[in-house]
């Protein structure tokens, strides 16, 4: 990885991370997990495919450092294991149900939020850049 690429994570990872904790005040903590890692996982989808051909320290500096700031996957993983602990330990299957609702819910809405953004990127990509030989 270039220089230009890693400075370009840096500070879009202090980017990202600043916009998360400027939510952070503002939405409560487990609508703020959902609708970040949602939105994130839509915006990188869009990223993917609409930066398709700009120079990896673009692509490096939205995905890996920007989204990768903003999203909070770590967070989802702290709060899943908290809700099991706070419902009773880990003895039996039921007191964990809370922490495993919000893994599995969390992944759902960020693969849904991923394949939004994916196919949304796509479109805009077509408009950006039309086929050759077709009307954009």
């Amino acid at each position: 990885m270039q220089l230009r690429s890693v400075l370009a994570v840096f500070v879009g990872g202090a980017l990202g991370t600043a916009a998360r904790a400027l939510l952070q005040d503002a939405v409560p903590e487990w609508w703020l997990l959902f609708a970040v890692n949602a939105l994130g996982s839509a915006l990188l989808g869009i990223a993917v495919a609409t930066l398709t051909g700009s120079p990896a320290w673009v692509r490096h500096g939205v995905g890996a450092g920007f989204l990768g700031g903003f999203t909070t996957f770590s967070a989802v993983a702290v709060a899943s294991v908290s809700a099991t602990a706070s419902s009773g330990g880990w003895a039996t299957v039921v007191p964990a149900l809370p922490g495993i609702a919000l893994a599995v819910g969390m992944l759902a809405v960020s693969l849904l939020g991923a394949w939004a953004g994916l196919a949304i990127g796509r479109r805009l990509r077509h408009r950006i850049r039309p086929r050759r030989g077709g009307v954009a």
